[in-house]
């Protein structure tokens, strides 16, 4: 009885101070939110800017988009990470059957070039993406700085 009183006024101390909600970083911008009580801190750094930010009706929508915009480019460094590893092993493997049945590779090799297209194509769209969020949360940054 007594250790559930001191665990739950242990909990009790812990919860009623600042906590983090969420964060995410990408290709150098990350954020940080933290909230106590009814009020929401947003610790958001650019390039070479590191700024604290009381959430507010009028900012809110910008610090949503500044969220949603390293969200997006952590998820299109994600995509070319994968698939930039998938094509060095699809190629790798493709030149060293190659070099080991070329007989049985050339009869293939439609097959294989087809296939990794897919790779190229999907690299060549997550960089256009991620040049994209990243152009955008570089914009949401510059507005909340201001």
């Amino acid at each position: 009885m007594l250790f559930s009183a001191l665990l739950f006024s242990n909990t009790m101390a812990h919860a009623s101070g600042p906590f983090v909600i969420s964060e995410e970083g990408a290709a150098g911008y990350y954020y940080q939110v933290t909230k106590e009580e009814n009020t929401y801190t947003w610790l958001i750094e650019g390039k070479d800017d590191l700024l604290t930010v009381i959430e507010t009706e009028e900012n809110e929508g910008r610090l949503q988009s500044f969220r949603t915009g390293v969200e997006n480019a952590n998820s299109h460094l994600s995509t070319l990470w994968i698939t930039g590893v998938f094509f060095v092993v699809g190629s790798t493997l493709t030149l060293y059957l190659f070099n080991k049945e070329r007989r049985m590779i050339k009869e293939a090799l439609p097959v294989i070039i087809a296939a990794l297209c897919i790779p190229i194509y999907i690299l060549f769209s997550a960089s256009i993406e991620l040049g994209h969020a990243l152009h955008e949360t570089e914009y949401y940054f510059q507005s909340l700085l201001k």
